[in-house]
């Protein structure tokens, strides 16, 4: 999967979901980061997000969304 504003391969960050102790353990999508935004140096607007960087999506929707699940 590649970041819509650079192009860059995203790197798989964590998962989300139903995860605290006392939930189902259930995990409902991916999060991923963009390393050229990481790097801060204005090559990405990516970088500008609440989380720099970062995408989700769901894992019955593979649409790639902008910023971090709430």
């Amino acid at each position: 999967m590649n970041c819509p504003y650079c192009g860059e391969e995203l790197v798989h960050d964590d998962v989300f979901g139903r995860l605290a102790a006392h939930q189902d353990g259930k995990v409902i999508g991916d999060i991923y980061r963009c390393p050229t935004a990481m790097e801060q140096d204005g090559k990405c607007e990516s970088e500008l997000f609440n989380v720099c960087g970062s995408f989700y999506s769901y894992r019955d929707n593979v649409e790639l969304h902008d910023g971090y699940p709430c």
